[in-house]
């Protein structure tokens, strides 16, 4: 059968991408071959896969043990996890409320990796774009260290903004970045989008910015413990930083991974962009609704540009999905 082979540091995040996009064939064990891990696939026809080593193996069938919540407590329901690190975050229904320390015992349980769980006690809401969460099992702690495409990131998840469902995005953009880009990341929060970004382009010169003081807090650690020179995080509002004049036609490229609220703010970053540079934009959409999408980007922008590249990242809800819109600014 077919496996991605890929290497045991980037293992975790490959699994949860692989997971989301469908392609992991969980009838079958990982395997693992020295210092690499064997996922089995369903398909090859992904852009995920695209450039990545694919290897023709046996790997043994899954045992009959539970390998999911849902076969654990018999179809209870509940929607899929994100793990920051070692603290599992899940939402679970009113009607499960009674059952989630069974819930959050399960999930130790299975994923060893896994100490801590909490559960979601609001969405994502506030000026500084946070989530109440409760302990339900393990440590009892919301501060973890998590590992992503090489670099480290110590995480509060109830103080900080961070979703794990962004990694492929985050490599995405990384991967494009030239040689001595100047580049912004806007509402940057720990700083993850920046310090890839720094990591595997070191001649780049990366800005990340952040209301949130606990954001920066974290962002200004994480640079730290990456040893990066070429990140400077920065606390204040985007509006307000990027009036200082050396930002004024000084980015080659512009991140903004906020879908509630980005759109809304092209008008305030369109002068710091050079001709040639790509504004990489999140944006929640109705389904159905992409062109008015782009439509309504490139009229906020306000200058020259082209929809370079567009796709759906997630579902958001029923209604809605995240997308995401490369624009390249023409003059």
């Amino acid at each position: 059968m077919l496996a991605l082979k890929v290497g045991k540091k980037n293992g975790e995040e490959t699994r949860r991408e692989l997971v989301r996009l469908g392609l992991l064939n969980e009838d079958f064990a990982i395997g693992r071959e020295g210092d690499f891990l064997l996922f089995p696939l369903k398909g090859v026809g992904s852009q995920f896969l695209e450039g990545k080593e694919i290897v023709d193996v046996d790997l043994p069938k899954r045992s009959s043990c539970p390998q999911s919540l849902r076969d654990a407590l018999g179809g209870c329901g509940l929607r899929s996890f994100d793990v920051v690190g070692d603290i599992a975050v899940i939402e679970i229904p009113d009607a499960m409320r009674p059952r989630e320390r069974e819930i959050g015992e399960t999930l130790l349980r299975m994923h060893k990796s896994i100490k801590t769980v909490v559960a979601k006690e609001s969405g994502v809401s506030g000026e500084y774009r946070v989530r109440r969460v409760r302990h339900i099992a393990g440590e009892e702690k919301t501060e973890t260290l998590h590992r992503e495409h090489g670099c480290k990131f110590l995480i509060d998840v109830s103080k900080v903004y961070f979703s794990p469902r962004l990694s492929h995005e985050r490599l995405r953009i990384a991967q494009q970045v030239g040689e001595g880009e100047n580049v912004l990341v806007l509402f940057g929060g720990a700083a993850p989008f920046a310090i890839i970004i720094a990591k595997m382009q070191p001649s780049a010169r990366v800005y990340s910015i952040e209301l949130n003081p606990d954001g920066h807090k974290y962002a200004v650690e994480n640079v730290r413990l990456n040893k990066l020179k070429n990140v400077v995080p920065i606390q204040g509002d985007v509006r307000e930083v990027l009036k200082d004049r050396r930002f004024w036609g000084w980015a080659d490229r512009i991140v903004m991974p906020l879908p509630k609220d980005a759109l809304s703010f092209l008008p305030y970053v369109a002068h710091t962009a050079r001709a040639g540079c790509i504004v990489h934009v999140y944006a929640f959409c109705q389904k159905g609704g992409e062109d008015a999408l782009a439509s309504e980007a490139r009229r906020l922008l306000g200058r020259p540009c082209e929809i370079a590249y567009s796709r759906r990242v997630r579902t958001y809800s029923p209604e809605t999905d995240q997308h995401v819109l490369d624009i390249r600014v023409l003059e």
